[in-house]
C-alpha cells in the first residue's frame, strides 16, 4: 500500500447535508484506489474519511466485526444504512414542463454570450441545452418538438423548419442561421410592433372619442320653454263683451286692446295669397310643424358595391401586379422601394399609397383588411383565418374605405319643397250673422267670440 498513489475524497458526513448523496460518495471513494488495492486497504480507509463527530464515524464505530470483514459485506451495511435513491420517472407533461422552462429571451437572439469557457450565440447556446436536455428525456425521435417550436420566439422561428427528424438536425440547423438576419429581423418585428400599437391606440381614441359624443351631457340639461301667452288675432280689436272685467285684465300688458269698445268688430278679410300659384316664393306653410317645409327626396347615404368599386378606383395609382412568381418579384420591389422613399414607419395616405399584395382583392371591394381578400361570406379582421397581410397595406385599406364611405355618404341634392295647406269644406257649415253676438262661455280658453265658417284654410296660419 505505501506503493499506491490514492486521491483523498471530501471528509464523509452521512447527514444528506449540501447536497451530499452517500451512494455517489461511495462510489467516487472506490474509484479513488488503484486497481491493484486491496479490500483491507479499503476498509482501514474508510475510517479516516469520515469527519469527526459525525453520524458516518458513529455509525462505523458501531459496526459489527462481521460487516467489517469484508468489502462486500461493508457494502451491504452500507447500503443498509444509507439506501440507494429511487429513480424519478417523469411523465410526459412533466417533461414538456421543462422543456418550456428553457425560455430563450428575445433579447438574447444573435447576441454574443460569454461563458467560463468561450464566447456562444445565444440562440445557439439555448438550442443545445434543449437538445441536450430532450436526449435526457430519451426522445430521439424529436416527439417533444411541438413544445419546443411554440415557445420558440417568433423572430427565430420565421428561419426554422417545421419539423425534423433528430435533435441533432434541430441544434445544427439553429446554429446556420446568419446573426446579421436576426438581427434585421428584430428590428423589423419590433416597427411592425409600433405600427400594431399606433394603430390600435387610434382605433381606441376614436371609439372612446363616439362613446363620448353620443352620450347625452349631465352638464348642460335640456332646457324647456313655456309656451307663449295667447294672443288676439288682427281679425279682432278686442275681447267679446261677455268677457269680465277679471278675465280682460289678466291679459298680459304687451297684448292690451287699444279699443275701448266692447264692441266684437266684424272682421277684416285680408286679401289671400293663393299658396299653390306657380313662381310663388317658398313659405313656412305647414301647419302641424311649425310651418316648417320638408324635402321631398330622401338624402341618399351608403352606396352600392359598385359605388365603391367605381369611388375607390380613384386612389388605385399602384400597379397591382398578378399572384405570379414574376407578380411576386415586382410587388417586393414596390414594397422596397416604398419603404425606401417614405421610410419604414410611414403610414400610408392619398398621396402615398401603399402598393396591394398580389392575389388579394381590390382596394373598396369590401374586403378584409387583415388578409385583404373579399370572401362570401365576409368576415370580420379579428376572425380572419388567413395570412395578414403587411401593416401599411392594412392601414392603406381602411384609410380608403373611410374615404369612399365619406364620400358616398355626402348628402345629395334636396327635391322641390312643397307645403301643406289644411283646408275645409265652406259649405260645412252656413254661415249665421246672429251667431256673431253669441259669447264664448266663461269656461274657453279663447277670449274671443264665435267665429264665422265663411273663414276657412290656414290663410292666417297659427298665432303664435
Amino acid at each position: 500500500m505505501s506503493n499506491m498513489t490514492i486521491t483523498p475524497q471530501p471528509s464523509f458526513y452521512g447527514d444528506y447535508e449540501k447536497g451530499e448523496e452517500p451512494t455517489d460518495w461511495l462510489r467516487k471513494y472506490e474509484l479513488s484506489f488503484p486497481p491493484s488495492a486491496t479490500e483491507a486497504d479499503k476498509l482501514s480507509r474508510f475510517e479516516l474519511q469520515c469527519a469527526a463527530a459525525s453520524p458516518a464515524e458513529t455509525w462505523h464505530a458501531n459496526l459489527p466485526a462481521s460487516d467489517k470483514a469484508t468489502w462486500s459485506a461493508f457494502r451491504a451495511a452500507f447500503k443498509v444504512r444509507w439506501p440507494q435513491p429511487a429513480q424519478v420517472t417523469l411523465t410526459a407533461a412533466q417533461k414538456k414542463e421543462r422543456l418550456k422552462a428553457v425560455v430563450l429571451k428575445e433579447e438574447e437572439i444573435g447576441v454574443m454570450i460569454e461563458e467560463d469557457r468561450g464566447r456562444e450565440w445565444g440562440h445557439v447556446k439555448w438550442a443545445k441545452k434543449v437538445a441536450r436536455m430532450a436526449q435526457g428525456f430519451n426522445d430521439s425521435q424529436c416527439h417533444l418538438l411541438d413544445v419546443v417550436l411554440e415557445n420558440t420566439p417568433e423572430v427565430l422561428r420565421d428561419f426554422m423548419l417545421d419539423n425534423y427528424t433528430t435533435w441533432t438536425d434541430f441544434e445544427a440547423d439553429v446554429m446556420k442561421i446568419s446573426a446579421s438576419q436576426l438581427l434585421r429581423a428584430k428590428q423589423r418585428l419590433a416597427t411592425e410592433r409600433k405600427l400594431r400599437e399606433d394603430v390600435d391606440k387610434l382605433q381606441s381614441k376614436t371609439v372612446n372619442d363616439r362613446k363620448i359624443s353620443q352620450s347625452p351631457s349631465q352638464t348642460n340639461p335640456i332646457s324647456y320653454s313655456a309656451p307663449p301667452p295667447y294672443r288676439y288675432g288682427h281679425r279682432y280689436n278686442g275681447p267679446p263683451a261677455s268677457v269680465s272685467q277679471h278675465q280682460a285684465t289678466a291679459i298680459p300688458p304687451a297684448f292690451q286692446p287699444s279699443v275701448q269698445s266692447p264692441t266684437p268688430q266684424i272682421p277684416q278679410t285680408r286679401q289671400s295669397t293663393n299658396m299653390f300659384t306657380p313662381g310663388m316664393p317658398m313659405s313656412r306653410g305647414n301647419l302641424f310643424y311649425g310651418h316648417r317645409g320638408y324635402p321631398q327626396t330622401p338624402t341618399r347615404r351608403g352606396g352600392s358595391p359598385a359605388d365603391h368599386m367605381r369611388t375607390a378606383a380613384q386612389y388605385a395609382t399602384i400597379p397591382h401586379h398578378p399572384n405570379s412568381d414574376a407578380g411576386k418579384q415586382a410587388y417586393a420591389q414596390q414594397v422596397q422601394e416604398w419603404r425606401t422613399q417614405h421610410r419604414v414607419d410611414a403610414i400610408p395616405n392619398s398621396q402615398r399609397p401603399f402598393p396591394l399584395k398580389p392575389g388579394t382583392s381590390p382596394i373598396g371591394s369590401r374586403e378584409c383588411f387583415n388578409c385583404g381578400m373579399a370572401t362570401a361570406p365576409p368576415h370580420q379582421a379579428y376572425e380572419c383565418p388567413n395570412e395578414p397581410v403587411p401593416i401599411q397595406e392594412t392601414k392603406w385599406r381602411e384609410t380608403v374605405s373611410r374615404l369612399v364611405s365619406r364620400t358616398l355618404a355626402t348628402p345629395t341634392t334636396p327635391g322641390q319643397m312643397s307645403n301643406v295647406q289644411f283646408v275645409s269644406n265652406t259649405a260645412a257649415v252656413p254661415y249665421a250673422p246672429q251667431m256673431a253676438q253669441v259669447p264664448f262661455p266663461p269656461y274657453s280658453y279663447f277670449a274671443e267670440t264665435y267665429e264665422p265658417y265663411n273663414v276657412t284654410g290656414n290663410e292666417y296660419g297659427p298665432q303664435m
